[in-house]
């Protein structure tokens, strides 16, 4: 009887420790994923406001046309790496809008560099680029996403 008491008791705390690491990584996954999205908007952000104006410098300075194609380029990584990454699941309706506004994005950015292609730049296009409205409606979808986690 005294062994079988000491099995639950032992039982009783592994149970207890399994359910305590699942509710950690919970926490985990929840402070990554806000982590994550955060940096991922700031990003979007100074992408925002540094390609106008790399655009601009790039129709009279040919040097900074590469310049503008690199930024181009590693934004469209970016927007990968974050469309894989795996949301909590309170958060799995925002950042399905979060994959929706990249994929605009994207396309965008898909425009410029045939432009840059065919070495034609617009930069009223640029400047006036739906691109950058669908950034700032990444701004207010992070303030949601915070708003959630509190």
């Amino acid at each position: 009887m005294k062994l079988s008491k000491k099995f639950a008791i032992i039982a009783a705390l592994f149970a207890t420790l399994l359910t305590g690491c699942s509710l950690l990584e919970q926490v985990n996954t929840t402070l990554n994923y806000a982590t994550e999205a955060t940096a991922f908007v700031n990003d979007a952000n100074r992408f925002a406001e540094q390609v106008p104006l790399l655009a601009e410098q790039a129709l009279t300075n040919p040097e900074t046309i590469e310049r503008l194609r690199q930024e181009l380029e590693a934004m469209k990584a970016e927007i990968a790496a974050f469309d894989a990454l795996q949301a909590p699941a309170f958060a799995e309706d925002v950042h399905a809008r979060f994959v929706a506004y990249n994929e605009t994005v994207r396309e965008q950015i898909d425009g410029y560099l045939r432009q840059i292609d065919e070495n034609v730049i617009d930069l009223d296009a640029l400047a006036q680029a739906p691109m950058l409205e669908t950034i700032r409606n990444m701004t207010e979808l992070l303030q949601q996403l915070e708003r959630l986690q509190q």
